[in-house]
């Protein structure tokens, strides 16, 4: 009998009445014993690193913060203390980080938004509505550079550094002691006047000693960025609306750029000179309207190119930041399901789709509701590309302590010379239940998804399981045990063209065409962390065992079995935050139609079913050290052939100026005799120097044999004045064969941050 989605709503069901009586009995004091106050301060507070003024004497002190990495079995060697003030303007946070060991610091670089976890810095968590869903993260680096980002999922997976906005500094360097302090206008962040209690904590990386600590305590095992570990932040008063709280963000560029292989495009074409705006109003403290004219992201790096040995399609990461803002309000789904992708606005098979306007109303209601609305229109442009208007609506309401309910429909609409075509268009509307425990321990994930969507010439069932994809996913994260199950159900006829629905379409490389195959899963994950006392140099060690199996209805003959992958792997993390693993792969597999799988093949890979397995070790270096990187090799069987991975990517860190990186990926595939054997290469050098905290310049070199690309891209830029730039960027795009240029451009990029 076929699985339909009855089969694992009735599963939701179960589990829902078991997390109804998880939360009876989880307790809920996790910070009780953790506050601070903050008071207003009665003189000026110059921001000079030296935090000298008496409103800082007179402050509280968070200190004695505990460690969180390498273990979490005790207070932190490293001393830090953090103070708190405010006037009518400005939060400040005040940090003294003490440090008595010689030597220099070790920090990524210059250039903003660093990656906290290599750099010696100092970080603050704020979640100003305290529902420990969303909130802010600022960071200084100990030379002075800033890292600001937007706390998502609760914390779960760190801080997001797409976010940008303006905000203050000053660090100084001091005889055993590196000293930071931040102004953070209340223009930037968002909250709900006349409450006087947030939530915070504050975060500490010392790589000389290789230590990261926190002032509430943070289970080794979680994310510093975790809001289910936070303080109460007491405000003698609450902190007033800031006032007119609006940003015109303006821009002009000018470009030109040749095709070399289209022989329509002899001479060099202009482009320009374009000009556009963004514009950021707060409606209140805690709800933001964003709006986009003409937008320009060309200054936007390229995408790291990847090996795709797989039947599907890759993900690549949103990178423009009109889209990122808030975007956990956007985010339905799980990495397989994803209802909304914004990378499908303004970009079609490679090619940029004029934007034409865009609104973004995101941010919070109240306490406990936030909403989520964005709308964008596209310029019809040659090829027979319609003008298109994408919609998407979200309403979260706050259950329980940290968890969430969602509704969302998202609309795509064609326009045909403006005026609306009615037999081109896709609407996906969906809930989402997000489940997380006080504790951390428990989270879960249940969304049930419809799509609407009849096109002229095609036929799609009226069954409306047929039309939908549904998910329950859960995780169980202890000290020793951490275990996920995930079941999917997705039916032929789902459609989500806004959207990325990665393991649904199969590649048919005969008729060049992706054709649906529904699908019900499960992905499962157990393991279990070992803290071996008597090895001092070893923090954890991990067994662990993933497996995935699919069951597949194709040509509605039923749903089978056609897909089993089992990992068992075994790894040991380090103490100097080095990371060794062995891995065992073994697959089953039915390949459903004729599949190129390399790119490169004699013949195609022709349907069957295939067995086969691969041995593997992988090693991450220390991330503090000069040179670090990540090495993996791989050697088994791939389909009815073989395969022999490897791949590396290696930096290495002039600091604080430069840093220089290579990515690696060396494919050799080899087939019986009359499909051909591949070796696929991909190079990415990448040199990075910051000059100074303003003046940045970048190279990126990807070779990639299998796309048959070698790509460069180079981007200056300089920050003239708080969140205001000017860019160069030059790309080059040339064949892999023979060194032949196929197509070049450069952009030049000037835009001013004008607060109102």
């Amino acid at each position: 009998m076929p699985l339909k989605c009855p089969t694992i709503l009735l599963l939701f069901l179960l589990f829902m009445a078991s997390f109804n009586c998880l939360e009876a009995q989880t307790s809920n004091s996790q910070d009780t014993d953790y506050q601070i106050l903050i008071q207003k301060a009665k003189g000026e507070i110059k921001l000079d690193g030296q935090l000298t003024e008496s409103d800082w004497e007179a402050a509280e002190v968070a200190d004695s913060f505990y460690r969180s990495r390498p273990d979490d079995d005790g207070f932190a060697a490293t001393k830090t203390e953090v103070r708190l003030t405010y006037d009518e303007r400005f939060l400040y946070i005040g940090a003294v980080c003490y440090d008595e060991l010689p030597g220099k610091y070790v920090v990524q670089s210059l250039k903003r938004d660093y990656s906290f976890p290599i750099t010696d810095a100092f970080a603050v968590f704020l979640d100003p509505f305290n529902n420990q869903t969303a909130g802010f993260s600022f960071s200084v680096s100990a030379v002075g550079a800033q890292r600001e980002g937007l706390v998502q999922n609760a914390g779960q997976y760190g801080v997001t550094t797409s976010w940008h906005h303006k905000w203050f500094s000053k660090v100084t360097q001091q005889e055993g002691k590196w000293v930071a302090e931040m102004a953070i206008p209340f223009k930037t962040i968002r909250y709900e006047e006349d409450v006087t209690e947030w939530r915070i904590n504050f975060a500490r990386n010392d790589l000389k000693r290789i230590e990261t600590s926190t002032w509430v305590p943070v289970p080794t095992q979680y994310n510093v960025a975790s809001f289910a570990y936070g303080a109460t932040l007491k405000w003698d008063e609450a902190p007033k609306k800031s006032g007119a709280n609006i940003a015109f963000i303006p821009y002009i560029s000018l470009g030109m750029n040749r095709d070399l292989q289209d022989a329509t495009e002899e001479n060099v074409q202009f482009d320009g000179p374009n000009v556009g705006f963004d514009a950021k109003i707060a409606l209140s403290s805690a709800l933001n309207l964003d709006l986009t004219v003409n937008p320009d992201f060309s200054q936007v790096e390229v995408d790291r190119q990847v090996t795709n040995l797989e039947r599907f399609s890759i993900f690549f990461p949103e990178q423009r930041n009109f889209f990122l803002e808030n975007s956990d309000l956007f985010s339905f789904g799980v990495s397989t399901i994803r209802p909304f992708f914004s990378r499908r606005i303004g970009l079609s098979g490679g090619s940029v789709i004029p934007i034409l306007l865009g609104a973004r109303l995101t941010g919070n209601l109240n306490e406990n509701w936030r909403i989520g609305l964005m709308s964008v229109q596209t310029e019809g442009v040659r090829a027979g590309v319609q003008s298109q208007n994408f919609s998407v609506v979200s309403l979260q309401r706050k259950l329980l302590e940290r968890s969430s309910v969602s509704g969302f429909l998202v609309n795509r609409q064609a326009f045909d010379k403006w005026q609306v075509d009615g037999d081109n268009y896709n609407r996906v509307g969906g809930l989402q239940f997000n489940y997380r425990s006080p504790n951390n321990k428990w989270s879960s994930l249940l969304f049930y998804h419809q799509s609407f969507t009849e096109k002229e010439g095609q036929t799609y069932s009226k069954n409306l399981l047929d039309k939908a994809s549904a998910v329950f996913e859960s995780r169980y994260d202890s000290r020793h045990i951490y275990v996920t199950n995930t079941l999917e159900s997705i039916g032929e006829d789902y459609v989500a063209d806004v959207g990325f629905v990665q393991e649904l379409f199969h590649r048919n490389d005969e008729t060049g065409v992706s054709e649906a195959v529904p699908y019900v899963a499960t992905r499962n994950a157990v393991g279990y962390r070992f803290f071996p006392k008597q090895w001092p140099n070893i923090r954890f060690l991990a067994p662990e065992l993933n497996t995935k199996i699919f069951f597949n209805n194709l040509n509605d003959s039923g749903f089978k079995l056609t897909d089993l992958w089992t990992q068992p792997r075994f790894s040991a993390f380090f103490k100097n935050n080095s990371i060794a693993r062995i891995v065992n792969n073994n697959y089953r597999r039915d390949v459903f139609f004729p599949t190129n799988i390399t790119g490169q093949m004699d013949s195609l890979l022709l349907p069957d079913t295939y067995h086969y397995s691969d041995l593997g070790f992988e090693y991450e270096s220390a991330k503090r050290n000069t040179f670090y990187g990540t090495f993996r090799t791989y050697y088994g069987g791939f389909y009815s052939g073989k395969r022999l991975r490897l791949s590396a990517d290696m930096t290495y860190r002039w600091q604080p100026y430069g840093n220089f990186s290579l990515v690696l990926a060396y494919n050799d595939v080899r087939f019986p005799e009359g499909f051909g054997d591949s070796k696929l290469l991909l190079l990415g050098p990448r040199l990075a120097f910051t000059f100074t905290k303003d003046i940045f310049f970048t190279t990126f070199f990807q070779y990639n044999t299998q796309s048959n690309n070698f790509n460069v891209n180079s981007r200056f830029q300089w920050r003239f004045a708080p969140m205001s730039d000017f860019f160069v960027v030059i790309t080059d795009n040339l064949d892999t064969d023979n060194f032949e240029q196929k197509n070049w451009g450069i952009v030049m990029k000037l835009n001013y941050w004008l607060t109102l």
